[in-house]
């Protein structure tokens, strides 16, 4: 039975690394937790790169209200 659970644990999510990591050397503890760190900071700068473009949008809406209000003013 104890074999049986092994053949199971590669097709799980990652939810069950805990589970796994038991098995596991301290080297490929090690990759794991790098790659997950890797991971991270991958997400971290994907997310990153979303707020600066919000940021570009916004400061080109600014500057497009700023130049219709300098139409306005000047017509009056």
């Amino acid at each position: 039975m104890h074999h049986e659970q092994l053949h199971e644990h590669p097709s799980m999510h990652c939810g069950s690394i805990p589970e796994v990591f038991g098995f596991l050397t301290e080297e490929q503890k090690k990759k794991i937790v790098l790659m997950k760190m890797d991971l991270k900071i991958q997400m971290m700068e994907m997310k990153i790169k979303e707020m600066e473009s919000a940021i570009e949008i916004k400061k080109k809406i600014i500057a497009d209200i700023k130049q219709v209000q300098e139409m306005i003013k000047t017509k009056k």
